[in-house]
């Protein structure tokens, strides 16, 4: 602890987490994090907390340090006993990472004072799609009814955001500043690529990607562990409320139709290819033939109207669809 005391202190670091330190102090922070593995584990780890502290202009909030520390405590007794020469680089960063905690919730009192930025919410209110350049150069597309928070500072040394709904990011790669999103009960972290976000019911999280590595990962309440689930690309990985758990599977055919109104079966059941055109389209498709379901489809729809694509279908298998509303009957003249 006294060896990472001589080279920064908490203070610093949380000027650092809130984008308010200087250029000179964030050389600094930045050659301490390299000069160390255990100071890394220790930003991390603040940083972790800081995405579950609330959105990025939070309130003051009420901590109770001795609980605190106990729950560090106990965290450290339980490393021991496991794997004790790991906890001998490891036991520092914890102190360090629960000290710049306890900062961090002070400096929050005061920060709106001395603030020179205000976060900037960019909301979706139309039926369609609205594209955003984040300070980083990064993209964003929110789909209809969504919100993101991001600050305003152009300079800031920390890319971190709030999303409520769905987005598509295309973040620009950036080794020393993660790209961290707190969405609904967990959070995404990835450095550089593209993916998919959706929050569903408020909490729950799933992310789907198209290129590059992804973190899903979730502080699990009234406990020091997270959840951590990386994802490659072609996966998907889902939170869910109910469960707690972090679950991964492959990305489904309509993961990104939203924003590209695009359809790629490869070798899919017809009964997949339904439910994925309900979920799509938002109608209800009737079938009792299995003969019909266990039929695959391997093909490409873009930008077609769902009778487009039930007439191919319809064409490929000889079969029908009878259209009532927004409910469909498939089967077999």
């Amino acid at each position: 602890m006294q060896n990472e005391e001589r080279h920064i202190d908490a203070i610093l670091l949380t000027k650092f987490i809130a984008g308010e330190a200087s250029k000179e102090e964030q050389l600094q922070v930045i050659e301490w994090l390299e000069a160390d593995q255990a100071n890394q584990a220790a930003f991390d780890q603040l940083e972790e907390s800081w995405v579950m502290s609330g959105r990025l202009d939070p309130q003051p909030l009420p901590v109770d340090v001795p609980d605190a520390w106990g729950m560090l405590n106990s965290r450290i007794d339980s490393y021991e006993q496991k794997e004790k020469s790991l906890m001998r680089f490891i036991r520092p960063a914890i102190y360090v990472a629960a000290s710049i905690i306890v900062a961090v919730l002070l400096f929050n009192i005061s920060r709106d004072e001395q603030s020179t930025f205000t976060p900037i919410s960019v909301e979706n209110l139309s039926h369609g799609q609205k594209t955003d350049t984040l300070p980083d150069g990064s993209i964003v597309t929110l789909n209809a009814g969504s919100r993101l928070v991001y600050l305003s500072k152009s300079d800031d040394m920390h890319r971190r955001m709030t999303l409520e709904g769905e987005a598509f990011f295309d973040v620009v790669r950036d080794t020393l500043r993660p790209f961290v999103i707190k969405a609904g009960m967990g959070g995404v972290r990835v450095l550089g690529t593209s993916f998919n976000v959706k929050i569903t019911n408020t909490t729950d999280v799933t992310v789907d990607v198209e290129s590059g590595l992804v973190e899903l990962f979730y502080p699990v309440v009234n406990s020091s562990d997270t959840l951590r689930l990386e994802l490659n690309p072609g996966e998907r990985g889902q939170l869910s409320h109910q469960s707690s758990q972090l679950k991964s599977q492959q990305s489904s055919s309509s993961s990104f139709f939203w924003l590209d109104n695009t359809l790629i079966f490869k070798n899919k059941p017809l009964q997949d290819v339904f439910e994925v055109l309900e979920q799509c389209y938002h109608v209800q498709i009737n079938c009792d033939d299995n003969n019909i379901l266990l039929t695959n489809l391997s093909t490409t729809f873009k930008n077609k109207e769902l009778n487009e694509v039930l007439d191919v279908i319809a064409a490929t298998f000889d079969i029908a669809y009878q259209q009532q509303g927004k409910t469909y009957r498939i089967y077999r003249p």
